[in-house]
């Protein structure tokens, strides 16, 4: 039996306060991984492409009699790195040493409550991304370093992600172009409106989810399809959604949410949003003073602060965990070029804490994540809920090294079928 996947200590000290987690344990122990049929799947850096350029004459595969109910995958067989190379050197050359795409080794398998998904990638730079928003003391304030690969290639220090968007059907032709529905002009990395574009809109801005910026977004949510500027009213919007008219969005995050065995639970619809609920984090410094809220508490983890090496050092859990590894932040007990964590995690309640139950590991350059999803959440306001015999419609991303937003690698839109019977170009595996 494949028996990979562990608790970690961190975890373990989480458990007591997060009964669901000690699920994870049967992960390890009830699946035999071995038996489960595994499909590899190509992720490549999808570039500059956006929903527009899909859907224009300058595509070639819009000439195509059936492009509308014709996946992406039917034209581009097997064409996933050759299309990654091309777009790294002609949209980011300034990453030299970025690979255009990543292999993952995938298994579905289910039993009569949950889905399971078991994904195993290697990492580009060796080491997992354990910082983000990292603030550093130089003994007089403190200071954020570090970043993203993009914004910060002399000093990046940032997480790693892998993400599924979901949908069942509703949304139209996300079965057919998938992620790239939610990729736009306007976005971050994607000739980005400005903070005082994005918040004098209706809706999106000051007088609505009061957003400064623009995030994924589906055609449907604009009265342009391809115009960020465009938002449908309110009533509209809530009118749609509650027709299922958005897609599911499950993220884990090596340093966010994987440390407490959670994966970040959202959707997509007129903006990449949260489920409703308390969140697995939050900011861990006061963003107007630097002055931060917690630091480690030394009884539990051995240290106050922690060092740049520590990223690299497995043995040591250096998530902050509010309530589980954390004491009130003390200036006194903080040495010139410590840091801390920007981000603090806890536990989450409501539709956002629906993903629990998920395991992580990284050994010998190798990420494996699995998420135990349960079919029907509860929330279908936010989750798109499923069913044995139903078939869905999937798009996975990977953030490596360090990078984020336009950075990452995606497959192509693929059918998941839950069950014998299901259609699906995947069929998950019953857990008898």
């Amino acid at each position: 039996m494949n028996k990979l996947l562990t608790l970690s200590a961190l975890s373990l000290m989480v458990a007591t306060a997060h009964a669901e987690n000690l699920t994870l344990d049967g992960i390890e122990s009830d699946i035999n991984w071995d038996t489960v049929p595994m499909v590899q799947k190509s992720l490549f850096f999808p570039g500059k492409v956006t929903y527009a350029w899909l859907n224009s004459e300058e595509h070639k595969g819009t000439s195509h009699k059936n492009f509308e109910t014709r996946k992406c995958s039917a034209c581009h067989i097997d064409e996933e790195r050759g299309l990654g190379d091309m777009l790294v050197k002609s949209d980011v050359p300034q990453l030299k040493d970025k690979n255009g795409s990543v292999v993952a080794d995938m298994q579905f398998a289910h039993d009569d409550e949950y889905l399971y998904i078991r994904t195993e990638w290697a990492a580009q730079s060796g080491h997992p991304g354990r910082m983000h928003n990292m603030i550093e003391f130089d003994g007089k304030k403190w200071k954020s370093v570090g970043g993203d690969r993009m914004s910060k290639p002399e000093d990046p220090l940032y997480e790693d992600r892998l993400s599924f968007m979901i949908d069942d059907g509703s949304v139209a032709q996300f079965g057919e172009q998938g992620c790239f529905m939610s990729c736009h002009a306007g976005e971050r990395d994607l000739d980005p409106a400005t903070k005082e574009q994005s918040l004098a809109l209706p809706v999106i801005g000051l007088h609505g989810l009061n957003k400064d910026d623009i995030r994924k977004y589906l055609p449907e949510s604009r009265t342009d399809g391809s115009s960020w500027d465009k938002p449908k009213s309110q009533e509209e919007i809530d009118r749609l959604k509650a027709k299922g008219q958005f897609v599911d969005l499950m993220q884990w995050r090596s340093t966010r949410s994987g440390p407490i065995g959670y994966a970040d639970d959202g959707y997509v619809f007129e903006y990449r949003l949260n489920d409703s609920g308390k969140t697995v984090f939050t900011w861990n410094v006061d963003r107007k003073t630097m002055i931060p809220k917690y630091m480690y508490d030394i009884e539990k983890t051995g240290f106050y602060a922690i060092n740049r090496e520590d990223n690299n050092d497995l043995t040591k859990q250096i998530a902050l965990v509010e309530g589980v590894n954390t004491m009130p932040y003390d200036a006194s007990k903080i040495k010139p070029g410590q840091m801390l964590q920007g981000r603090l995690l806890r536990m989450p309640d409501g539709s956002a804490g629906d993903n629990s139950g998920i395991a992580s590991e990284f050994k010998d350059g190798r990420y494996t994540v699995v998420f135990k999803r349960k079919f029907d959440t509860g929330s279908p306001e936010d989750d798109k809920i499923m069913k044995i015999g139903g078939t869905y419609n999937f798009n996975v991303a990977i953030h490596d090294d360090s990078t984020t937003t336009r950075s990452h690698f995606v497959t192509f839109p693929f059918d998941v079928g839950i069950g014998e019977g299901a259609e699906g170009d995947v069929i998950s595996h019953y857990l008898k």
